[in-house]
């Protein structure tokens, strides 16, 4: 440590030409190898993309190649399948076997004869026969001493598309595939063999991946070639270590790969995959590191040349320099010292005979001692305002950082907001869909049941289908609850009334080991939401609460009333368990669609996510706050209702739809939903006039003399549910209006639904169906969704 204090004294005490003559030596040096390193960049950069377009030219024509080869196989195979005398052999073995049942070895051997034959001649690899089934009981294989009779190659898609007699290829390409026979490779293609129009078997011509097939592609291509299957290594031109390392690593086209010290850039070339699933790739690999390194090499030659000499001349040309602007620089200063410790000079400098730089800077200085006078009194007067300034800026800089965090953690739960939006559009799509299909397998489901009675032997199987039906809806309004388009039926409501109704269901839910408290403050807690889904909500939060404590606990349900940051009242549920907590990371992510903790098998990840759902589409809000080991808190939020509750409705649904003759007028753009709605209604009595779409059924109301009930989807392609019932209702004015639907999104919502309809959802039963037409028709109907 003392050498280097006594190295940068030294060179502080350097003069000042030689320092400026170093330093702008250094920097011509910094500036030629700071161009040495860009251009390098460059050259690498140019040579890789050179390199790279050549490799992808390379790679196009092999594959061409390679395919050409391929689709030769396939001819060769469609061929051979069309050779009479083979067709013959084979025709007479699948007679024989089809009439005994018993493999005869001369028809055996006459088929294998016929395929060593046309494998020779033709220099095929591998010349298999299949029967109908994909198992080989005949074949050629070159060099081989034992045939693979009895071998199972229907997994290949080859085979199975050759033996399917209903597929149709639109490119050579659905023939081709891959082959594994003991420790060999092949490319094979496949052609079905015919006879009388039916399909008995296939032939499989294949050649074999060995040196034959890369030394074809060392002709076009000399960089590296691997053949390789799944993770075997087929043969290729590199050693064993990088040959394991490049299958390790699986490159992607264009990629560059470094193997031992030398880089590569990657292609591959697919070979078709094998029955066992392995995919026969060919890799080819173009050395970057012999071209790069010569480029290099010269550029460094050349540069380390030019770069001395131009490090050199400018060392020269700072020093000559120096000596002449020094000079008057060294008198200026002689003066400066004149007057050290006062606060002017003793003797004034005379700049006449000096340059304009040296008079400059002399008048500069004199100024900068009347400016320093006369700023010496503002700055000790601005001290103590400095001081109060400082005081204020710190109280600014600290609210300033807490807008900001603030503002972070907005844009974190607005991020957060978006993302479970864009699942939940997604999840709302798929459920509506589902919702089309499972109406049709419940209602047919149904009509079937009732047509065959009770008593028959098909009835329990109709009954499953039917309840799987209903299981499937219920996830499906699970989907539409997180995403928050389902149709709710919002009433006011008490809500701590309905925690304690649900309480002995909920004792029972989470057994005796778990203490269940139902706290509130002692008045009704109204809020206008539907009561079924509030209920969901509560039950999915206590069965969470109740798998966070395995060995026991207590969960605290309560109510309150509260104001929000505006004064608004609210009503906030609040969920508390004793359990094991839960990490920031598990914490952020709980509101997610499919995200879940438990064991497989245990959880859909679903709950939490129809529970955010739920609470959203009604109007509120849910947070959460868990620590590990200290448990779980959930808290809804709920906008107060200021109506009085609506007592729920206990009487029982009619299990047998009411009749009528009235005239339907049945509107849908989905088939299978028409023709169920159809048979239902005109089982029921009712005259019912079908149409596909909104142009449709009016064309049809033009015709009836009366039209009694129109029962449409809400949306249609040309014309909507809506605008289908109001141009109906000018010519039948009493007609009364029933839309179906599976959601609910923003474009319903703006057709502003007349008040004086019915709304079916999505899926209905028959017995739903027939029991709202005749609401309808009776008046008694209400104008909220109704889920039959």
């Amino acid at each position: 440590m003392p050498a280097l204090r006594d190295l940068r004294l030294r060179l502080r005490r350097t003069p000042l030409g030689i320092r400026l003559a170093v330093l702008t030596a250094a920097l011509a040096a910094l500036v030629v190898c700071s161009a040495f390193a860009a251009l390098s960049i460059q050259v690498r950069a140019s040579t890789h993309r050179l390199l790279a377009d050549e490799l992808s030219r390379n790679q196009r024509a092999l594959v061409s190649l390679q395919r050409e080869n391929q689709r030769r196989l396939v001819l060769a195979a469609t061929l051979l399948a069309e050779s009479p005398s083979l067709r013959s052999a084979i025709a007479t073995y699948r007679v024989e076997h089809d009439a005994s049942r018993v493999v005869r070895a001369d028809l055996t051997n006459t088929v294998r004869r016929e395929l060593e034959q046309a494998g020779q001649d033709l220099d095929a690899g591998a010349l298999l026969a299949t029967d109908e089934k994909g198992q080989v009981f005949a074949g050629y294989v070159r060099g081989a001493t034992r045939l693979p009779t009895g071998l199972d190659i229907s997994s290949l898609s080859a085979v199975r598309n050759a033996l399917d007699p209903e597929f149709t290829s639109t490119h050579g390409e659905s023939y081709l595939s891959g082959l594994e026979l003991g420790d060999a490779f092949y490319a094979v293609g496949v052609a079905p063999v015919i006879l009388d129009g039916y399909t008995i078997g296939t032939l499989v011509f294949g050649q074999r991946v060995d040196s034959t097939l890369v030394a074809t592609l060392r002709a076009n291509f000399d960089g590296a070639v691997v053949a390789s299957a799944g993770n075997h290594v087929i043969l290729g031109t590199l050693p064993a270590a990088e040959t394991a390392a490049l299958l390790a690593a699986r490159p992607a086209t264009g990629a560059s790969i470094t193997l031992g010290r030398a880089e590569y850039l990657a292609a591959t070339i697919p070979m078709g995959t094998t029955q066992h699933g392995s995919d026969i790739t060919l890799t080819l690999l173009q050395p970057l590191t012999p071209t790069i390194d010569a480029l290099a090499t010269a550029l460094g030659r050349d540069f380390l040349l030019y770069g001395a000499l131009a490090v050199l001349l400018a060392a020269l040309g700072a020093f000559v320099l120096s000596r002449s602007l020094l000079g008057p620089l060294g008198a200026f200063i002689s003066a400066l010292r004149s007057g050290a410790g006062a606060d002017r000079p003793a003797v004034r400098f005379d700049a006449s005979d000096a340059s304009l730089e040296i008079r400059t800077l002399s008048d500069s200085f004199t100024q900068l001692m009347d400016a320093l006078e006369r700023e010496r009194a503002a700055l000790e007067s601005r001290g103590t305002e400095l001081a109060a300034a400082n005081a204020v800026l710190t109280d600014e800089i600290r609210e300033r950082e807490q807008v900001e965090r603030a503002l972070r953690e907005s844009e974190a739960q607005l991020r957060q907001s978006q993302k479970l939006e864009a699942v939940g559009t997604l999840a709302g799509g798929i459920a509506h869909d589902f919702n089309n299909l499972l109406t049709v397998i419940s209602g047919f489901t149904q009509i079937a049941a009732q047509r065959i009675g009770k008593e028959h032997e098909a009835a329990p199987d109709l009954k499953e289908v039917s309840d799987a039906a209903m299981r499937a809806a219920s996830l499906t309004h699970q989907l539409l609850a997180f995403s928050r388009k389902q149709v709710l039926q919002p009433q006011v409501l008490d809500l701590h009334a309905t925690v304690t109704g649900m309480e002995g269901m909920l004792r029972r839910l989470i057994g005796s080991h778990i203490d269940l408290r139902v706290e509130d403050d002692g008045s009704p807690a109204r809020v206008k939401a539907d009561p079924g889904q509030l209920e969901q909500v509560l039950l999915n939060l206590v069965i969470n609460a109740r798998d966070a404590m395995p060995k026991g606990g207590a969960i605290v349900i309560a109510t309150r009333h509260v104001r929000d940051a505006s004064g608004a009242p609210r009503v906030t549920l609040r969920v508390t368990d004793s359990g094991i907590g839960m990490p920031p990371d598990v914490r952020d992510r709980i509101f997610e669609p499919f995200y879940t903790t438990k064991e497989p098998g245990k959880g859909t990840g679903l709950g939490l996510a129809t529970v955010y759902g739920i609470v959203a589409q009604s109007g509120g809000t849910i947070a959460v706050a868990s620590q590990l080991g200290q448990g779980t808190t959930f808290t809804i939020s709920l906008p107060s209702a200021v109506e009085q509750a609506t007592p729920l409705s206990g009487e029982p649904e009619a299990a047998v739809a009411p009749r009528g003759t009235e005239t339907i007028l049945l509107v849908d753009d989905d088939d299978a939903i028409r023709r169920m709605a159809e048979r239902v209604l005109t089982s029921l009595g009712y005259t019912v006039v079908v149409a596909r779409d909104g142009i449709d059924a009016l064309t049809h109301a033009r015709a009836l003399p009366r039209v009694d009930v129109l029962l449409t989807d809400i949306v249609m392609p040309q014309l909507s549910g809506p605008q289908v019932a109001e141009r109906l209702r000018r010519r039948h004015p009493t007609a009364r209006v029933v839309y179906m639907t599976g959601w609910v999104d923003d474009a319903i919502m703006k057709l502003e639904l007349d008040t004086d309809v019915a709304l079916l959802r999505k899926p209905f039963t028959p017995v739903g169906l027939g029991r709202l037409i005749r609401s309808a028709l009776d008046q008694r109907y209400s104008p909220t969704a109704t889920h039959a």
